[in-house]
């Protein structure tokens, strides 16, 4: 079985910062630079760890509170219950099935119920007990002034703790025998309680509900026990049976008282830190409020980191347009300031379409023309020669 130590180191770990810690020393020089070895041993070790000898001395705190162990007890108390319970429940649905078992395997059934109802109401009166004893470990410890306010505090945590624990698991097995007892009734013969079953107080806020339901049950047991009583006093042909029957009944019922007396002081330990426990109830409110206001407020803060984003992507694209922009200009102005003024250009030539060459009539007829104007000219000029000759005047 594991056994559940976090109380245990949270009370080392609180006796120990009452302590106030001093200035190691060491047993050899220091060179002013310090090594890894002497930074561990440092921090391992307490004040005056290394005496004269040389030997290492660890200054051994104080102990944890006694009532500590106590609710490693009360566990312990709860887990045989537990498994207890689940035997005894197994006992009760096969006991009131109808069969055609023998009167000698139901009285071995009936005891073994009766047994296993005994050891779990004695289990829930050694809870009782130990948790107790924790009111008393501390009025005792603050008569010698050896218990500080905080450890006080916490032992009254831990008896309403335990309390509650053990109250609620008392609770529930006090349901489970009432609904046995009811059953048994119907077996019996014997008709319900109404008339004599105390009426249930009206629910208020100042009514704790689950001392109702034991008081409820208180009073259906102890008017079981009276009926049980009236019948046994009428004559029966099945008296054996019947007084068999009748006794479980009593036992069972008187379980039941016994049960709902230990949950009624349970629950008187846990009503008499009232004011606590109001300011657990305050302090859970209030925490629910905040838990609300909280949530409303991380939806706010994902849509605006949602929103972060986008206007994040829109403001870089914005600042890249006007980078290329910038860049852009730049470039312009400078291929601008570089380049001198073009030269006027030469004006051209005329274009002069290429000669065509037609073969036409009038073409060959300014060919012959041409062919035949030298050979007149020659012919003027032979005639001028001749003449010449015969009249040197007109030379």
């Amino acid at each position: 079985m594991w056994r559940d130590r976090t109380n245990l180191f949270i009370s080392y770990r609180q006796s120990y910062s009452h302590h106030p810690q001093k200035k190691p020393r060491y047993g050899g020089p220091s060179n002013g630079f310090g090594d890894d070895a002497g930074d561990e041993r440092r921090g391992l070790m307490s004040a005056g760890a290394f005496e004269d000898d040389g030997d290492a001395v660890i200054e051994m705190d104080l102990l944890p509170p006694r009532w500590l162990d106590i609710q490693d007890e009360v566990t312990e108390y709860l887990a045989e219950i537990s498994k207890q319970n689940r035997r005894l429940e197994q006992l009760h649905q096969k006991h009131v099935l109808p069969g055609f078992d023998d009167d000698d395997v139901k009285k071995r059934e009936e005891r073994e119920i009766e047994q296993l109802t005994q050891e779990i109401t004695r289990g829930f009166q050694n809870c009782q007990k130990a948790i107790k004893r924790i009111e008393k470990m501390v009025r005792d410890s603050k008569q010698n002034g050896t218990i500080s306010k905080g450890e006080e505090t916490m032992a009254k945590n831990l008896k309403i703790s335990l309390a509650s624990r053990v109250g609620d698991v008392s609770a529930m097995f006090r349901k489970k025998q009432s609904a046995y007892l009811k059953k048994l009734r119907a077996l019996g013969g014997l008709a319900s309680p109404s008339g004599l079953r105390s009426p249930t107080p009206v629910q208020n806020p100042y009514n704790d509900p689950a001392l109702q339901e034991s008081d409820a049950d208180r009073s259906f047991s102890q008017s079981t026990l009276l009926q049980t009583a009236q019948k046994r006093l009428t004559h029966d042909p099945n008296a054996t049976l019947i007084a068999q029957r009748e006794r479980e009944i009593e036992d069972i019922a008187q379980g039941i008282i016994e049960l709902a007396n230990i949950f009624q002081e349970l629950q008187t330990m846990v009503i008499d830190q009232g004011s606590m426990l109001d300011r657990i109830d305050y302090n859970v409110e209030r925490m629910a409020t905040d838990v609300k206001a909280a949530d409303k407020e991380l939806t706010v803060a994902t849509g605006y980191q949602k929103r972060s984003v986008k206007r994040k992507i829109m403001l870089l694209l914005v600042i890249l347009v006007a980078g290329m922009f910038i860049l852009l200009s730049l470039k312009l102005s400078r291929k601008g300031g570089s380049t001198s003024p073009p030269a006027t250009p030469p004006p051209a030539a005329p274009e002069v379409p290429p000669p065509t060459f037609q073969i036409t009539a009038r073409s060959i007829r300014a060919e012959r023309q041409d062919l035949a104007k030298p050979s007149r000219d020659w012919h003027r000029r032979k005639r001028r020669l001749w003449r010449g000759l015969e009249d040197p005047a007109l030379l």
